[in-house]
C-alpha cells in the first residue's frame, strides 16, 4: 500500500500533467460506471512521469488502468540510495507476474494489454534493508491506432490554425492600410478645412478694404464735383456777379 505523503506527491506529479487518472493503491477507487465507459479525457493515451522515495526492505505498487490491445511502456531508474539495485515488475488485472526485472538499476517493459483493466507497476527493494533509493518512474500507455488517428487530427487542425493565422494577417495587414488611408484624409480634410476657412477671412477683409476703397472715392467724387459747380454769387470785392 502506498503511504499518504507518495500519494501526496503522485498526485502534484499527475496534476501537473493534466493527467487526471486514479491511483488504485491508497487513493479512491474507479466505480462501475468508469470502469463500463473507459476514457483516457479524451486522449488516446495517458503519460506520467514521477518520483518516489522506497523505503529500505519495501514494495511501492501504482495502478494503471490500460485499454484493450493498448500498448504499455513502463521504465524506471533508481536515481540513489545504496546499491542502486531494486526488482522492477508488472502485474496483470489477476495479481500474477508477467514481466520482471530482478535486481538491476534501470529498465524498461513493453507490453500489449490483452484486455482493459488496471495494470500494477511494482519497484520492490528487497536487496536493501535500510536503505532507501528515489526511483524514477516513466510510464505510458495509448491505442496505436486511435494515437495515430489523434496525430492526424492535431495535424489538420494546426494546418487549419495556420491557414487561418494567415488570413487573420491579411485582414490585420488590411485593417492597418484603411486606418493609414484614414489618417491620411482626415490630415487632408483638416488640411481643407484651414484652407477654406483662410480663404473665407481673406475674401472678407479685401470685400470690406474695397468697399471702404469705394466708398471713399465716391464721397471724394462727389465733393469736389460739387465744389466745382459751386459758383459764389458776388465778386471777390462783394459786388454782384453779371
Amino acid at each position: 500500500m502506498l503511504s499518504s505523503s507518495h500519494v501526496c506527491f503522485m498526485s502534484i506529479c499527475l496534476w501537473s500533467l493534466q493527467l487526471h487518472h486514479v491511483l488504485m493503491e491508497g487513493g479512491p477507487g474507479v466505480g462501475e460506471e468508469g470502469e463500463e465507459d473507459f476514457s483516457f479525457d479524451g486522449l488516446p493515451g495517458a503519460q506520467h512521469e514521477f518520483k518516489v522515495e522506497v523505503p529500505g526492505n519495501q514494495e511501492e505498487c501504482f495502478v494503471q488502468k490500460v485499454a484493450q490491445n493498448a500498448e504499455l511502456h513502463a521504465s524506471f531508474e533508481v536515481l540513489r540510495g545504496g546499491s542502486r539495485m531494486v526488482d522492477f515488475y508488472i502485474k496483470d488485472v489477476h495479481n500474477r507476474v508477467i514481466d520482471e526485472l530482478l535486481y538491476k538499476s534501470e529498465g524498461s517493459f513493453k507490453y500489449t494489454v490483452p484486455a482493459t483493466g488496471h495494470y500494477q507497476i511494482c519497484v520492490n527493494n528487497v536487496h536493501s534493508r535500510f536503505v532507501s533509493k528515489l526511483v524514477h518512474f516513466y510510464i505510458v500507455t495509448m491505442v496505436e491506432e486511435e494515437w495515430t488517428k489523434y496525430v492526424q487530427e492535431i495535424d489538420e487542425i494546426n494546418n487549419t490554425v495556420e491557414n487561418f493565422t494567415v488570413v487573420i494577417t491579411e485582414v490585420q495587414n488590411s485593417i492597418k492600410q484603411v486606418r493609414l488611408h484614414q489618417s491620411a484624409t482626415r490630415m487632408n480634410v483638416m488640411k481643407d478645412w484651414y484652407m477654406v476657412t483662410g480663404n473665407n477671412s481673406y475674401v472678407m477683409y479685401w470685400s470690406l478694404f474695397q468697399i471702404a476703397c469705394v466708398l471713399m472715392t465716391s464721397s471724394f467724387q462727389v465733393y469736389f464735383v460739387r465744389k466745382l459747380f459751386n459758383i459764389p454769387n458776388v465778386t471777390p470785392t462783394a459786388k454782384p456777379r453779371a
